[in-house]
């Protein structure tokens, strides 16, 4: 076993499933309607939402000039992407068949709705229905360091993530994570200038199919492309849940001192009834790195440390987000998604009392359940 050098990955360059352009991504799920309002006319919801990311729709009525009832009364709609204040369309006629598509925005990609009449009048102004659609394999699962959720598409053969950074900036890590790829496919990384991929700039050539799959390099450049192909994979479609691109962290002190503990354990839990009797349950294997900086952690690294810990608290979201740790940077089973669980204690305080007697981080594996 080599002992490469240990690597933090924490600062991803995807801020934004806006980033991201799929080739494809298997549909959605779709909510029942809620409804609030006098009329007494019922919304029917068809298709299937073929959205990138989570969307709520909101369609209201807005004029009965013409009318109260259904061919007459129109509506007005909107989705939780559009601007604020303002509506996809307006002076939409109600209408049973055909039903109207809802594709002023090109995120819903396929759902119609439809009115039907009942007994009574069917429409008033601001009677308002709201539903949810779930992109639930679309590009943003890969983005929220879930095991538990994953963007999948539709085919095998030449799939492809295009990620628009905005503009050229430094990478040094790609991790893909929780995949499906079989030992025959052919994963790569490509960068460029333009979105334009007959002779990228860079080509990683075939990557090592391993889980976590990952790749350390050095380039600059605004457009990256994972190109997958996996032809023979029998579950019809490829999928993963977590992708990091961004850049790695190295340290002065290359490595933890020796001693320090890599073990696996397990999410337990425990209850107990009112009788006493105590149960406990096991529901995945779980590795947990304890790593011993000793006292001679030096004042950049004390800095780095620090950014890092400011990096992974979000006081507006209240997330906290886990980080790759690679403890050795050579060795494949030594990366792993993990929570930094003494973050609190990391402070400059912390460090200036406590030196004397060394620092340790403490970090638990995100596990799937």
């Amino acid at each position: 076993m080599a002992y490469g050098e240990l690597r933090l990955l924490y600062n991803t360059l995807i801020t934004s499933h806006a980033m991201l352009t799929t080739s494809s991504h298997a549909n959605g799920s779709v909510s029942g309607a809620s409804k609030i309002g006098d009329g007494v006319a019922i919304l029917t919801i068809s298709g299937s939402f073929a959205g990138n990311f989570d969307l709520l729709y909101t369609l209201e009525i807005d004029s009965v000039t013409a009318g109260a009832e259904v061919g007459q009364a129109t509506f007005r709609w909107r989705t939780s992407d559009t601007a604020s204040g303002a509506w996809e369309e307006t002076g939409v006629v109600t209408r049973t068949t055909p039903a109207y598509a809802l594709s002023a925005d090109g995120l819903g990609g396929g759902l119609s709705v439809a009115h039907t009449g009942k007994t009574g009048v069917d429409f008033a102004v601001g009677d308002v229905w709201q539903w949810n659609c779930r992109a639930s394999y679309g590009s943003e699962r890969i983005l929220d360091r879930d095991r538990m959720t994953k963007w999948r598409s539709t085919g095998i053969t030449t799939e492809n993530i295009v990620i628009d950074l905005g503009s050229a900036q430094n990478a040094t890590a790609l991790v893909i994570h929780d995949h499906n790829f079989t030992d025959a496919a052919s994963v790569k990384l490509q960068e460029n200038a333009t979105d334009a991929w007959g002779a990228p700039s860079y080509d990683s050539g075939d990557i090592t199919i391993q889980d976590p799959l990952f790749l350390y390099f050095d380039q600059t450049y605004r457009y990256h492309r994972i190109l997958m192909a996996d032809a023979t994979n029998t579950d019809g479609y490829l999928e993963f849940a977590n992708l990091f691109d961004g850049t790695y962290t190295t340290f002065d002190q290359v490595n933890a001192w020796w001693g320090s503990a890599q073990s696996d354990g397990y999410v337990l839990q425990q209850n107990q009834s009112e009788a006493g009797v105590r149960r406990r349950y096991a529901y995945a294997k779980q590795r947990k790195l304890s790593l011993d900086f000793g006292n001679t952690v030096s004042n950049d690294d004390i800095d780095l440390f620090i950014t890092i810990q400011e990096a992974l608290i979000n006081l507006t979201t209240h997330r906290v987000s886990p980080l790759w740790i690679h403890l050795f940077n050579d060795e494949p089973d030594k990366l792993n998604l993990m929570e930094w669980d003494n973050l609190e204690e990391w402070s400059h305080e912390y460090f200036r009392y406590l030196l004397s007697s060394g620092v340790t981080l403490e970090a638990s594996e995100v596990v799937k359940i």
